[in-house]
């Protein structure tokens, strides 16, 4: 059976949200994932809700929870908070962009060669913030998500 504390996900690395806005379905997720999120945390807010009633009732002083099972929901105590994992530093995989970007541009400009071969006329540097990049691999999903949504707004 497999370890408990062995990591479920390796994050590969970052990438700025106006590369990512190029690529097909980037519009639908942005719209599902913002309704999601709010549909999510009206959930929680309901559960939240019948979980201090069932506490009152139950006579319950320290954390529990509850699922639903079927026609019936599990009560159960939780004895300790499940641990986030930790975050580390990951690659920024925007220049794998650059390079479709710079393709297209060269094909598009006649540089290529017939073996499929472009010669590349300009150094791109990358759009780096390092000081957002470190924010990012340090914020909890949420946070995350919130910082995405705040960007968007700021560029409209």
């Amino acid at each position: 059976m497999a370890d408990q504390n062995e990591a479920k996900t390796k994050t590969i690395g970052f990438l700025p949200i106006e590369k990512v806005q190029t690529l097909k379905g980037w519009e639908e997720y942005v719209d599902k994932s913002t309704k999601l999120s709010a549909l999510r945390t009206e959930a929680q807010k309901a559960k939240n809700s019948v979980r201090d009633a069932l506490k009152e009732r139950l006579g319950e002083s320290g954390d529990m929870d509850f699922a639903v099972e079927g026609d019936r929901i599990r009560v159960f105590r939780v004895f300790r908070k499940q641990q986030q994992g930790r975050r580390t530093r990951a690659l920024d995989l925007s220049s794998s962009f650059r390079e479709q970007r710079l393709e297209r541009e060269a094909e598009a400009k006649g540089q290529c060669d017939d073996r499929g071969g472009c010669d590349e006329t300009e150094d791109v540097a990358p759009d780096l913030n390092p000081i957002t990049e470190e924010a990012a691999a340090s914020l909890d999903p949420v946070t995350e998500r919130l910082m995405v949504l705040m960007r968007e707004k700021g560029q409209r």
